[in-house]
């Protein structure tokens, strides 16, 4: 191999481990979706249901009537991930590396839950349980001291787990919101 090549080589295996560190230090945002219409949702839950802004307008009964058709309301949804089909969402499952960082984005109008769970279940909200054909808790959901039962206020954005930690443990680990528990996703830390 000429000289000239070596140094080819070097540069390319010397730009593509920039890219990939560069990646590695940029967290992965997990983001939280939904549509609630902040006027039918207060007067139907209660005021700070569901904050003003520019993330839906789905009416209250519309999204009732979505959960009691499908057992989940589309666009309330963990993204990057699901794919609806058959009215039910197939899980994706992200993978990570050992060190990745998070943040849970919630662009939504409601507050959601970020959730590790060993089987997915139901939330702490009994009637969206019911209506989402999950009546039983997940066990996580209701523990108050759960270290990765992270809260998202609707507008913020929040520190997630750490890929390899012992919240994010390697391995393949359940998560989802316990407000809303059709909300699901599956990480695969290598």
């Amino acid at each position: 191999m000429t000289q000239a090549r070596v140094k080819a080589s070097l540069l390319v295996s010397f730009l593509l481990l920039s890219v990939l560190a560069l990646a590695q230090s940029q967290p992965f945002t997990i983001g939280m979706r939904d549509a609630c219409d902040p006027g039918t949702f207060t007067a139907n839950v209660g005021p700070g249901t569901c904050k003003p802004g520019n993330h839906g307008t789905t009416k209250f009964n519309i999204f009732i009537g979505e959960l009691q058709s499908d057992h989940i309301a589309g666009a309330w949804r963990f993204n990057p991930l699901l794919d609806a089909t058959q009215g039910t969402f197939q899980l994706t499952t992200v993978n990570l590396s050992t060190g990745q960082t998070t943040s849970l984005q919630n662009t939504g109008g409601e507050t959601h839950t970020f959730t590790k769970v060993a089987s997915f279940g139901g939330g702490i909200v009994p009637p969206l349980n019911q209506l989402s054909g999950n009546p039983t808790p997940a066990p996580e959901c209701l523990l108050p001291e759960n270290s990765t039962n992270i809260f998202v206020e609707a507008g913020t954005t929040e520190t997630g787990p750490t890929a390899g930690s012992d919240q994010l443990p390697r391995g393949t680990t359940n998560w989802e919101c316990c407000i809303h528990p059709w909300m699901r996703m599956t990480i695969n830390v290598q």
